[in-house]
C-alpha cells in the first residue's frame, strides 16, 4: 500500500480556503514543500497508482453535489404539505373511519365516499404529475450536469496522460495551456505568461496573471493566455466551486402557490364555519325534539349523521382537482418552453414567470448580439465615422496616418488576449473578449496580421511587463522594449484613459518618432464631447494611448515598473474608437409584448449612462417619462428617495452586481414579482433573490446556471417570449 500523504484533509482545506501564500510558506515551506507533503514529484506527478487511490480516499473525488436533489419520497411528502391536500386528508379520514366503525354508516356504504376522496388525493399528488414530474425534472438535471462536468484533461502521472476530470485527485499535476478549463483548485508550480479568466467567479473582465506572487487557481475558471502546470489542492465539494454549489437550493413556494394557499385557507375557513354552524343548529334542534341527548338514538338520523353531513360540506367546498389542474398546466408549460430554447430547472418557475411584473435584464449578450464592430473613431486628430453595420465599413487603412496605424496595430495585437478563428475568407469566429475581437477585426481590415505581431514579440525579451485589466483602473497595458527606448501600449475605457493623457498624437514615423501636441483644457473638452457623442449613439468607447520611456533612468526606483500607476501617466492619446454592439433582432418586439403584458423591463448594465440610454431607447425599454440612474448614485441614495423612483426607473448604468441585487430586493419588497438575468458568479445572489432567475447557457458560468430557475439555451432575450 502506498504511503499516505503527511498533510490532513482539514489542514489542506484550510490552506485552500484562505488562499494565503504567506501561510503556505509558514506551514509547508511553499509550493514545493506542499508537493512533498502530498508525495508529488513536481516533474513526474503521482507515479504510484496506489497513491492516487489513497488520495482519492483521503481528499475526496472530483465530483459535485448538484443542488441536493430531493428523493421521490421527499417529493411526495412535500406534495402532501399543501393546505388543500391536508384538509382533504382530514375529511377522507373521517369519512373512512365513521363509514367503517358505525354499523348504520357501514350499511349505507359511507366509507366509499372516503375512498373516493383518497383516490383524488393520490391522483393529484403521486400518480399525477405532481411529485413524480418534479422528481424526474431534478433527477434529469443532475444527470445532465454530471455528464456535462466530465471532460478529458491532461495529467502527469509518471508521464503525461489523459483522464476524465472526475478521476483527478489532490496532488495531481495538470498541464495547462490557452483555452483549457481548470477542473480543480490548485497552485501554479510553473508559469509561462500564464493568465486565467476568473470572470465566472469575480465578474471582472480581463485575465489575471498567475505566477509565484498569485499562484492560486479555482475550479471552473479558464486559461486565457500562456501555459503552465498546476498542483491540485482541492477537488469536488472541497473546492471553492463545489462549496458554492452546495449552498444552492430551490425556492420553497412560488407566488401561485402562495395564492392557492390563501384561497384554500379562505375556502376552508368558510366551509368550516358553515359546517360548524350547521352542526350546532341541528344538534340544538335534535336535543329539543328528543328532550335531551339520548345515546341510543345518536346513530338514527342524529349527531353522527349531522357530523358526517358537516364533513361533506367541507369536502364539497374544497376544489380537490385544483392542485392536479395546476400541476398538469405547469408540466405542459415546461415542455412547450423547452421548444422555445428555455430549459426549466424548477417546474414552478413556469407559473411564476407567467405572473412576473418586473424584469431586470443585462445588456451585453442578452439584449445585444455581443458581436462587436468598430464603426466610429477619432484617430490622431481626425474624426472618422461610418454608420454601416458590417466590419467592412470600419476606417480604411489609407484614412489613418501610416505611423500611427503601425502603433495601433502593435497595441491591438499585443495588448489583447482575444483571437480570431477564420473559416474561409469571410467567415470569422470571435474567441475571447468581444471588445478586443472588434479591435482585431479593425487591424485585420487594415491588413495587419495580429498573430505574426505576437509571434515576433511574445515570449521574447521585448515584452517587459504586462498590466492586466482591473475594474479599479478600467484599462490594461503592455510595456514593450524597442531599439531606442521602452514603449507603453495602453487601452481602456475612453474617459479613464483620457484622464491619464497629457498629449495628443498627430502623426508618427515608421521608426517610432511621434509628433504630438499638448492636451490643453480646450482640446480635452473637445475630446470629451467626442466620447459623449459616440456614447449617445450607443457605442462602447475605447481609447488607445502610448507612452515612450527611457530604458535607463537613474532617478527611477528599482520597483518603478511593478506598479501600473507609475507608468500609466502622461500618456499620448492616439485614438478613440466607438464599438457598436447591435441590438438583437426581435428584442424591441419582445419588450413591447412584455409591456403589453404588464411587465416593466429594466436594463442593468456596466456601460456609461449615454450608451445605456441609447441602447435602452433602441430596445424600447426607455420611455419618455422613464428614469435613468447610475449605480454609484443609486446605491448611495436614501431609501426614502429611491422608493418613489422605482416605478419609473428603467435603466441602471455603471452598475455592479451588488446594485442589481439591491434593485431586485427593493422591487420584491415593493410587491413586484421579479425575474432577472445573470451570467457570472457575481450574479448568483441576484438570481437567488429574484422570484425567477434566468441564466445564460452559452456565456453563463456553471454557478449562475445552478442558481437559476430557467436557462436560456440560446442566450437570447427573445426566447423569454416563448
Amino acid at each position: 500500500m502506498a504511503n499516505v500523504a503527511s498533510i490532513t484533509a482539514e489542514d489542506l482545506d484550510a490552506l485552500n480556503s484562505e488562499k494565503d501564500s504567506l501561510g503556505l510558506d509558514k506551514r509547508c515551506g511553499g509550493v514545493s514543500g506542499l508537493a512533498t507533503a502530498l508525495g508529488t514529484d513536481p516533474k513526474a506527478g503521482l507515479r504510484d497508482p496506489e497513491l492516487v487511490h489513497a488520495h482519492r480516499q483521503t481528499y475526496g473525488v472530483n465530483q459535485y453535489k448538484q443542488g441536493r436533489p430531493q428523493s421521490l419520497i421527499s417529493a411526495v411528502c412535500r406534495s402532501f404539505k399543501t393546505p388543500v391536500i391536508l384538509l382533504l386528508c382530514l375529511a377522507a379520514t373521517l369519512y373512512t373511519v365513521f363509514g367503517v366503525a358505525i354499523p348504520e354508516e357501514r350499511h349505507n356504504q359511507t366509507w366509499i365516499e372516503g375512498i373516493a376522496v383518497w383516490a383524488a388525493i393520490l391522483l393529484a399528488t403521486i400518480v399525477g404529475p405532481g411529485a413524480v414530474i418534479q422528481y424526474q425534472e431534478e433527477f434529469q438535471l443532475c444527470k445532465l450536469n454530471a455528464e456535462k462536468d466530465v471532460i478529458d484533461v491532461k495529467v502527469v502521472r509518471g508521464g503525461e496522460t489523459t483522464v476524465k476530470s472526475s478521476e483527478v485527485v489532490v496532488g495531481d499535476i495538470l498541464p495547462l495551456s490557452e483555452g483549457d478549463k481548470i477542473v480543480a483548485d490548485g497552485l501554479v508550480i510553473e508559469s509561462d505568461d500564464l493568465a486565467v479568466d476568473e470572470a465566472s467567479f469575480t465578474g471582472e473582465a480581463g485575465p489575471v496573471g498567475k505566477d509565484a506572487s498569485d499562484p492560486w487557481c479555482r475550479a471552473g475558471t479558464q486559461v486565457a493566455r500562456g501555459s503552465g502546470k498546476l498542483l491540485v489542492t482541492a477537488v469536488g465539494d472541497a473546492s471553492d466551486f463545489g462549496k458554492t454549489m452546495s449552498l444552492l437550493s430551490f425556492p420553497e413556494r412560488t407566488p401561485l402557490q402562495e395564492k392557492l394557499a390563501h384561497v384554500a385557507a379562505l375556502v376552508g375557513n368558510i366551509g368550516l364555519t358553515l359546517a360548524v354552524t350547521y352542526l350546532i343548529a341541528l344538534l340544538i334542534k335534535w336535543c329539543v325534539v328528543n328532550r335531551g341527548f339520548p345515546l341510543d338514538k345518536a346513530c338514527h338520523n342524529g349527531p353522527v349523521q349531522f357530523f358526517l353531513n358537516s364533513v361533506t360540506i367541507i369536502v364539497v367546498a374544497i376544489p380537490e382537482g385544483l392542485p392536479l389542474a395546476v400541476t398538469l398546466a405547469l408540466a405542459y408549460s415546461v415542455r412547450k418552453t423547452m421548444k422555445g430554447q428555455n430549459y426549466v430547472r424548477v417546474l414552478a418557475a413556469c407559473e411564476t414567470m407567467g405572473g412576473a411584473t418586473a424584469m431586470c435584464v443585462d445588456k451585453t449578450g442578452v439584449l445585444t448580439e455581443n458581436s462587436m464592430a468598430v464603426t466610429d473613431g477619432w484617430f490622431g486628430g481626425r474624426p472618422i465615422s461610418h454608420a454601416g453595420r458590417l466590419i467592412t465599413h470600419a476606417p480604411a487603412a489609407d484614412e489613418i496616418d501610416p505611423g500611427l496605424r503601425q502603433l495601433l496595430e502593435l497595441g491591438i495585437a499585443l495588448n489583447s488576449t482575444a483571437s480570431l478563428t477564420e473559416h474561409g475568407r469571410d467567415l470569422v469566429t470571435f474567441v475571447g473578449n468581444r471588445t478586443e475581437c472588434a479591435l482585431l477585426m479593425l487591424g485585420r481590415k487594415w491588413g495587419a496580421n495580429y498573430q505574426r505581431i505576437r509571434d515576433q514579440h511574445d515570449g521574447t525579451k521585448d515584452v517587459v511587463q504586462r498590466y492586466e485589466f482591473t475594474s479599479a483602473r478600467k484599462m490594461s497595458s503592455v510595456l514593450l522594449r524597442t531599439p531606442d527606448n521602452l514603449l507603453l501600449l495602453n487601452k481602456g475605457a475612453a474617459e479613464w484613459v483620457l484622464q491619464k493623457c497629457s498629449n495628443v498624437a498627430l502623426a508618427a514615423s515608421t521608426s517610432g518618432a511621434i509628433e504630438t501636441q499638448p492636451l490643453d483644457d480646450a482640446t480635452r473638452a473637445e475630446l470629451i464631447q467626442v466620447i459623449v457623442g459616440m456614447a449617445t449613439k450607443g457605442l462602447r468607447c475605447i481609447s488607445l494611448a502610448v507612452r515612450q520611456l527611457s530604458s535607463s533612468d537613474e532617478s527611477r526606483q528599482s520597483d518603478f515598473f511593478d506598479n501600473a500607476e507609475n507608468v500609466e501617466q502622461q500618456m499620448t492619446l492616439v485614438a478613440i474608437v466607438g464599438i457598436k454592439d447591435h441590438v438583437r433582432d426581435g428584442v424591441p418586439a419582445t419588450v413591447r409584448k412584455c409591456h403589453e403584458a404588464g411587465i416593466t423591463v429594466r436594463m442593468v448594465t456596466g456601460d456609461n449612462i449615454h450608451t445605456a440610454r441609447q441602447i435602452a431607447e433602441e430596445c424600447g425599454i426607455l420611455t419618455e417619462d422613464g428614469v435613468v440612474l447610475e449605480g454609484p448614485n443609486f446605491r448611495t441614495m436614501p431609501i426614502q428617495e429611491v422608493k418613489p423612483l422605482l416605478p419609473k426607473l428603467q435603466v441602471l448604468a455603471r452598475s455592479s452586481p451588488q446594485d442589481k441585487l439591491y434593485l431586485v430586493s427593493l422591487l420584491r419588497h415593493a410587491g413586484e414579482v421579479v425575474a432577472t438575468t445573470g451570467a457570472f458568479r457575481s450574479d448568483v445572489n441576484a438570481l437567488r433573490e429574484a422570484d425567477v432567475g434566468l441564466a445564460m447557457e452559452k456565456s453563463g458560468s456553471e454557478v449562475a446556471k445552478e442558481a437559476a430557475d430557467i436557462i436560456l439555451l440560446d442566450d437570447k432575450f427573445t426566447s423569454i417570449d416563448e
